[in-house]
C-alpha cells in the first residue's frame, strides 16, 4: 500500500483513543477544564457507567460564544501559546485535545455562558459532525454532556467493562479530585442517585468524610511540612492512621502540580511509611499532593497526563515517605511492647478457667484421675470439627512483640502468628453455619448506622443476600446508608460498622474464596480476629493454640498466609554451632 494521508475523521478517532479510553477519562478531562475555569462548584452525573450519558456542569468563567466552534478543534487551547509556556504552567489542561477527542466519539452538547456576555451558547457535535453554534438562555458557567460514547467505534466499546465497573472508575476519579480540591464543592450522581457531595468549605477532613463516610473521620490526619523541605517543594494532603486500612490501593490518590497521576514509585514511598504498622496485604488510604518547582517536573510524557517525570525523583520519594511517616507516628506513637511474664498458674487453675469460658470442655477436680480438660478431641468436638490431628500437642512458652506466640512441640519450636491463627479458627467455626444458612445472630442493642461510599453501596447490593446468610441483618435506611441490626454471634463483633466496611472493601477487590459465601467468611474472620500488637495472657495463648490444634487446616489462614513457622531441634542446634 502506498503512503497516504489519513482522513481527518480517522485521525480524530485515533486521537480520541489516546485521550478518552473510557468514560472515567472523559470525566477527568472535563473536571480539569472546570477547575481551570475557576469553578467553585462541579456537578457530575453519569448513566450506564458513563457510556450512555455523562455530564459535567460547573459555575466557572464559561466559554465565549465565538470560541465554541474552535473549542472542539484539535490542539485548540486557551492555556498556552508556545512550548515555553510549559515551563511555568499553572493550568491542568494545555494540549487542547479533550473536547476534540470527545466530540469525535460521542453525541456532544456544550452549553456555556462566558463572564461578561449577556446570552449563552449551545454547540452540538454528533460524532465529529458539528452544527453551527446558537444563542440560548443560560444561567452561567458550563455544562458539557456526552451521550452514546464510542457508538461509532463498536470494537472499542466492546472492550469497556460492565456499567457498574465503569461507574466505579468514574467514582474514583471524582473522589480523588474532591479530596485534592476541598475548596470546590463536588457532587456525583450515578443513575440519578447521589453517590456523594462535598461542601467546598476547604476542610480536607470534611471532604474525606463526605467521600469515604463518617466512620473514618477519626482515623485521618493531615500531612505537615517537614522541617527540611527544600525551597519550592510542598507535600500536603491527608493520610490514614494505621488503624484504618483497606484490601486494595483503590483509595490511594497521588497528585502532582494539581493533576491526578499514577506513580508506582510514589505509591511505594507512601506504603513504606507504614512499614511494620500494617498487616501484610493491607493498604493505607489517603490523598497526597506534591508540588515542585516548574522546571523540576515534566508533565508532558503521557497522552492523558497520567504520568509525570521528576528531575529529583529520589528526593520526591523521600519527601513523601518522610511526611507520611511523620504524620502517622507523630499523631499516634506506636505502643511499647509489653513484657510477657509466664503465669504461675498450675494445670488445675488453667483447666478451671477454661471450663468457665467453655462449659462443654469437661474438667476433673483435684485428686481425680489427671485429665487435661481441653484435649484435642474436646476442641474438635466443641468446634464441630471432624478428622484426625493435624498438629502435635504444643506447649505455649510466651509471646513476642505482641504478635507471635512461641510454643514447643515434640519436633521443635513453633512460632505462631496470633492473627492468622485466630482467623483460621474463626473461619472454620463460621463455615458450617454459613453453608446451611443457620448462623446464630446477635442483635444489636441499638442499630448501627453506616454511610456507604458509592463503591461500597454497589458491592453491598451485589452480596446482600450472602451477608444475610452469614448472620448480618442489614436494613437499607435511605440513600446509601444502611442499619446493622444483627451480626454473627461467633464473631464477637465490637465495631460492626468497621467490620462491614472492611468486608465490602475486600469483596469489591474480588474476595479470596472459591465462592462469594466463602469469601465473606474469610473476610469476616479476618476482620474480627485477634490483631497483631494485642498482648495476650498465657491463658489466652494456650486457648488459642489448643483451638488451632483442632482445626482441619491449621497451617494457613483463609487468605493463604501461614499461621506458623517451625524450627526443629536439629536446626536450632545448628544455629548455635552444636551440630
Amino acid at each position: 500500500m502506498s503512503i497516504h494521508r489519513l482522513t481527518q475523521d480517522t485521525v480524530g478517532k485515533i486521537a480520541a483513543g489516546e485521550v478518552i479510553e473510557r468514560p472515567a477519562a472523559a470525566v477527568k478531562e472535563l473536571v480539569e477544564n472546570a477547575i481551570d475555569a475557576q469553578a467553585r462548584r462541579i456537578d457530575i452525573s453519569i448513566a450506564g457507567g458513563g457510556v450512555d450519558m455523562l455530564e459535567v456542569r460547573d459555575d466557572g468563567r464559561g466559554i465565549a460564544f465565538d470560541d465554541l466552534a474552535l473549542a472542539i478543534e484539535p490542539h485548540a487551547t486557551s492555556k498556552i501559546s508556545s512550548i515555553d509556556d510549559l515551563k511555568a504552567l499553572t493550568t491542568l489542561g494545555f494540549r487542547g485535545e479533550a473536547l476534540a477527542s470527545l466530540a469525535a466519539v460521542s453525541d456532544l452538547r456544550i452549553q456555556s455562558l462566558a463572564v461578561g456576555e449577556q446570552a449563552g451558547g449551545l454547540l452540538r457535535v454528533s460524532f465529529g459532525d458539528a452544527q453551527p453554534a446558537r444563542r440560548i438562555a443560560w444561567g452561567g458557567g458550563t455544562a458539557i454532556s456526552a451521550r452514546d460514547l464510542f457508538e461509532n467505534l463498536p470494537a472499542r466499546r466492546k472492550f469497556l467493562r460492565q456499567p457498574q465497573t465503569e461507574a466505579n472508575y468514574v467514582t474514583r476519579i471524582v473522589a480523588g479530585y474532591a479530596l485534592a480540591y476541598p475548596a470546590i464543592a463536588f457532587s456525583l450522581d450515578i443513575e440519578g442517585r447521589r453517590a456523594f457531595a462535598t461542601d467546598g468549605s476547604g476542610d480536607a477532613i470534611g471532604a474525606a468524610v463526605a467521600v469515604w463516610g463518617a466512620d473514618i473521620a477519626g482515623s485521618l490526619v493531615a500531612l505537615s511540612r517537614p522541617d527540611d523541605m527544600p525551597e519550592g517543594f510542598e507535600i500536603s494532603g491527608i493520610v490514614s492512621l494505621p488503624e484504618l486500612d483497606r484490601a486494595t490501593r483503590q483509595q490511594q490518590f497521588l497528585f502532582a502540580q494539581g493533576r491526578m497521576i499514577a506513580s508506582r514509585q510514589l505509591a511505594t514511598a507512601f506504603e513504606q511509611a507504614y512499614h511494620t504498622l500494617l498487616m501484610v496485604g493491607r493498604h493505607p488510604i489517603g490523598c497526597i499532593q506534591i508540588d515542585v518547582p516548574a522546571d523540576r517536573i515534566d508533565i508532558n510524557v503521557h497522552p492523558t497526563k497520567a504520568e509525570v517525570r521528576f528531575a529529583d525523583d529520589r528526593l520526591v520519594f523521600a519527601l513523601v515517605q518522610r511526611a507520611t511517616r511523620q504524620a502517622i507516628v507523630g499523631h499516634r506513637p506506636p505502643p511499647s511492647i509489653p513484657t510477657i511474664v509466664s503465669s504461675p498458674l498450675d494445670d488445675w487453675t488453667i483447666q478451671r478457667r477454661l471450663s468457665l469460658a467453655h462449659p462443654e470442655w469437661r474438667s476433673e477436680p483435684p485428686g481425680s484421675e489427671p485429665r487435661l480438660a481441653t484435649t484435642l478431641h474436646d476442641v474438635e468436638r466443641a468446634n464441630g470439627l471432624v478428622g484426625g490431628r493435624k498438629l502435635p500437642v504444643l506447649r505455649v512458652l510466651g509471646q513476642i512483640a505482641s504478635m507471635f506466640v512461641i510454643a514447643e512441640g515434640p519436633d521443635g519450636m513453633y512460632l505462631i502468628d496470633q492473627h492468622a491463627a485466630h482467623e483460621r479458627i474463626l473461619f472454620e467455626l463460621l463455615m458450617p453455619g454459613f453453608e446451611t444458612r443457620s448462623s446464630d445472630r446477635q442483635l444489636m442493642l441499638q442499630p448501627v448506622q453506616v454511610a456507604l461510599t458509592a463503591r461500597d453501596w454497589e458491592t453491598y447490593i451485589d452480596c446482600r443476600d450472602e451477608l444475610t446468610a452469614v448472620g448480618f441483618e442489614i436494613e437499607e435506611f435511605g440513600g446509601s446508608t444502611v442499619l446493622i441490626r444483627s451480626v454473627p454471634t461467633v464473631l464477637k463483633v465490637r465495631e460492626p460498622s468497621k467490620v462491614l466496611l472492611m468486608m465490602l472493601d475486600e469483596m469489591a477487590a474480588g474476595g479470596r474464596g472459591t465462592s462469594r459465601l466463602e469469601s465473606l467468611a474469610i473476610s469476616a474472620a479476618c476482620h474480627t480476629s485477634i490483631r497483631a500488637g494485642q498482648a495476650l495472657s498465657l491463658l489466652e495463648m494456650r486457648e488459642l493454640v489448643m483451638q488451632l490444634e483442632g482445626c482441619s487446616s491449621p497451617l494457613a489462614c483463609g487468605h493463604g498466609r501461614p499461621t506458623m513457622l517451625r524450627m526443629t531441634a536439629e536446626e536450632l542446634a545448628k544455629q548455635f554451632s552444636r551440630r
